[in-house]
């Protein structure tokens, strides 16, 4: 299911800015809501796949034993062949990390199974012991036989376990290639259920191996971004409009630890070994100059010592060419501007393609996340973000102002009243703008207000013409009003 959460701020101009704009969405005042079910104390590649747009591939479906099975798909992606997958632990660079709490012997696992796989794909179980974090054993089940009903496997490893652990990981797979070398095939289906170690007097009490228990997950993301879950997300505290995109570092049960919040509006493929180039991101002409700017308004609580990053990635025929980025490593408890100069004179051929990249903490290309440990609790927050350039095309002066709606004085001092007693409908918003489309104040209207007569503060304005932008529930009313 996909919502928009809020519309708000949703005008023509807005309209206009994302029509012509490589900043998707820089006022984050749009947000889809995404739902989807993971088996309880699994995570599953549902928790990598939604946030980077991608559909869910682990679903419920009729169960050998009670209600629901696991339906594991392989699929197809920009990144490449995609597996459904399940675990109770978390997946990095250097192993599977976490478990659930278990300190029997099993003399190995059993469990039914169908498998629909394509062009020659295999499936797999995983099973990982554990002692003190330290792995003590472990077995792969690769199953590349098709089965259209579900079938009882069990395996028992040659060798049994010799020391009682005491965390066990489980995991399932659709297709092994895509997890370990980037292969597999789209279409290949796995489905799981009623699975027990085998040999024991007890299992674990988190294995919910009968797959009958669930839950729900929720996403918010802002259209044209990709982000990391559950640490991103929208804030009330905004610099204009209603919301803002708000980034934290947080112990991330799902991935077993800390970890940065990261938003980006492009991606790195599926199994990609820091040798990938990223993709995704918004076309990008260079202005006829060659020089731009990247503006956007945050504030940044971080933890000791902490840094946050916000960076451009131009890209060429899929390959990175050029990058401009700043760290922010200072409190700023207040909405700041801040800017990042580029200049492509220099860059040849031009890029097609631009992409920005937003983290909480710095990245440092550490393959760990034991490092963002001290950082937990860092919160970056960013709004209003634009280019120069777009901004420049919105066209500001090109629009014409609508009957009804009053602004007075004009030319006005220190405040200006924006009379609605013409206007049928309930208002919802009154935005101002400087004429090169820049959002200068937004107030918003719980509920609406009907035949509103608005007073706003101008006095720190400097001296010209401006926007205002009246949004009722029955349109959107234009005046443009001077300043002296």
């Amino acid at each position: 299911m996909k919502k928009l959460l809020v519309l708000s701020i949703g005008t023509l101009l807005g309209g206009m800015l994302a029509a012509q704009s490589s900043i998707p969405d820089g006022g984050f005042e749009y947000w889809n809501t995404t739902t989807w079910k993971d088996p309880q104390f699994y995570t599953s590649s549902n928790d990598q796949n939604v946030p980077r747009g991608i559909a869910v591939n682990v679903s419920q479906t009729a169960g050998w034993h009670g209600t629901y099975g696991v339906q594991m798909t392989t699929i197809s992606t920009p990144g490449g062949p995609q597996a459904g997958f399940m675990i109770n632990g978390n997946p990095t660079n250097s192993g599977i990390a976490g478990g659930i709490p278990y300190n029997q012997k099993p003399t190995g696992v059993r469990f039914y199974y169908k498998y629909s796989p394509v062009s020659g794909d295999t499936a797999a179980v995983l099973v990982i012991f554990k002692k003190a974090t330290i792995p003590i054993d472990s077995f792969l089940v690769i199953l590349p036989v098709a089965q259209t009903n579900y079938t009882l496997y069990t395996y028992i490893p040659s060798v049994p376990l010799i020391t009682a652990p005491d965390t066990v990981v489980f995991g399932a797979v659709s297709s092994l290639a895509a997890i370990t070398s980037g292969g597999g095939n789209p279409g290949s289906v796995f489905v799981i259920d009623s699975v027990n170690f085998t040999g024991v007097s007890s299992q674990p009490a988190n294995m919910n191996g009968d797959f009958e228990n669930w839950n729900s997950d929720t996403l918010l993301t802002p259209p044209g971004w990709y982000i990391s879950y559950p640490n991103v997300t929208f804030t009330t505290d905004a610099a204009v409009g209603t919301h803002a995109l708000e980034i934290a570092t947080v112990n991330n049960a799902l991935q077993g630890g800390p970890e940065q919040g990261q938003a980006s509006t492009g991606y790195y493929p599926n199994n990609c070994h820091s040798n990938c180039n990223e993709m995704g991101g918004q076309p990008y002409t260079p202005t006829s100059s060659k020089k731009d700017t990247l503006y956007f308004d945050y504030k940044y609580s971080p933890m000791p010592n902490d840094t946050a990053s916000i960076s451009l990635t131009f890209i060429k025929n899929g390959v990175g060419i050029y990058y401009a980025g700043n760290n922010y490593s200072t409190t700023v408890l207040s909405y700041a501007t801040m800017s990042i100069p580029f200049d492509l004179t220099s860059v040849s051929p031009a890029p097609d393609t631009i992409i920005v990249n937003i983290t909480s903490s710095q990245h440092n290309h550490d393959t760990t996340n034991a490092q963002y440990a001290p950082y937990v609790g860092s919160i970056l927050k960013v709004d209003n973000m634009y280019l120069g350039s777009q901004r420049a095309t919105l066209g500001v002066n090109n629009l014409s102002v609508s009957a009804g709606i009053k602004v007075y004085p004009n030319p006005a001092k220190n405040q200006i009243t924006v009379d609605l007693t013409n206007i049928s409908g309930s208002l919802e918003t009154i935005t101002m703008y400087d004429m090169s489309g820049r959002i200068l104040s937004s107030n918003n209207y719980s509920g609406g207000i009907k035949n509103a007569l608005e007073t706003i503060d101008v006095s720190g304005f400097s001296s010209g013409i401006y926007l205002i932008e009246a949004t009722t529930s029955n349109g959107r009313f234009y005046q443009k009003v001077s300043k002296e």
